[in-house]
């Protein structure tokens, strides 16, 4: 090596600790344009029974908040407090870090059905004033809804998790397509959000309840006589697959439209058994971002 010549490794040191720096710095970047950032609760949790999880107060809180039109958001900013307490408790207790606590699947999915809704108004809220969820975003925005669905990253379970790992890994594992009535993502084309908690005890009966509603109402179902069409919510295409397993799994035909059938009320049968016979065209509307309030 001739005198004042840099050894190799010196170079190649450089050369990493430039390429570190230049990822290091892409990678904020990255997460600066797409919006990616954990929410802070602030907030200490609600106390727990010795079992079980307590839902009393998220079911009191819907009771006040929501209506058949949509939701106060100004009754829930007002509770924001508490709404992070239990945002809070979701957070450090779950099936993952107390499966005591969640020895059942109903316990089990009452919980993240629960916890979803929890957290999407939790998301709004903490993102006030908005007009629709599709406002939380990042400089980039690969995919509309990106920002609110995928970027926040929430406290839940001993964990962080946004609310597109939380349906489609987690609550859709328990395969019920009934769950899809009873998760709300904020905006006036999801189906109404539930005015109490589910529970553990009752789940069944209330899944069912949030379905029929689903199945038998615009402008989720709509029969229209004039177009000669069956008008559904894109959420029937979007889970499709999920519709049509849990309508072979009820013994009927794996449709869309027999799932529809299982639930529907009545009216809304008899209009859709006569629009299958005469060979209405199934028409999926669009949805409707914008938010679900009063």
């Amino acid at each position: 090596m001739r005198e004042g010549a840099r050894p190799w490794y010196a170079r190649w040191w450089a050369i990493a600790l430039f390429l570190s720096v230049v990822l290091l710095g892409t990678g904020w970047l990255t997460i600066q344009a797409l919006g990616l950032r954990s929410v802070a609760v602030d907030a200490e949790p609600m106390p727990l029974p010795a079992e079980g999880f307590d839902y009393a107060w998220w079911n009191d809180a819907l009771g006040r908040w929501v209506r058949p039109r949509g939701v106060d958001y100004a009754a829930v900013l007002e509770e924001q407090g508490e709404l992070r307490r239990f945002v809070a408790t979701l957070a450090s207790t779950g099936p993952r870090t107390a499966p005591d606590r969640f020895s059942t699947e109903p316990e089990q999915l009452a919980y993240y059905l629960n916890a979803y809704n929890a957290l999407t108004l939790f998301g709004v809220v903490d993102n006030w004033p908005m007009q629709s969820v599709h406002d939380v975003r990042g400089w980039l925005d690969p995919r509309a809804g990106f920002g609110f669905f995928y970027g926040l990253q929430f406290p839940l379970d001993g964990a962080e998790m946004n609310l597109y790992e939380l349906e489609n890994t987690v609550i859709r594992r328990y395969l019920d397509a009934r769950i899809h009535a009873a998760i709300n993502c904020a905006s006036k084309s999801c189906p109404a959000l539930a005015p109490y908690a589910f529970e553990a005890a009752t789940l069944d009966e209330q899944l069912d309840v949030v379905t029929r509603a689903f199945c038998s109402n615009a402008p989720h179902v709509v029969i229209d006589e004039e177009a000669q069409q069956i008008r559904l919510s894109a959420i029937f295409d979007w889970y499709k697959a999920d519709f049509e397993e849990h309508a072979r799994r009820l013994g009927r035909p794996a449709t869309i439209e027999d799932f529809i059938a299982a639930f529907a009320d009545p009216a809304t049968l008899d209009a859709l058994e006569r629009a299958r016979k005469a060979e209405f065209e199934v028409v999926f509307q669009p949805y409707d971002w914008a938010l679900n309030q009063l």
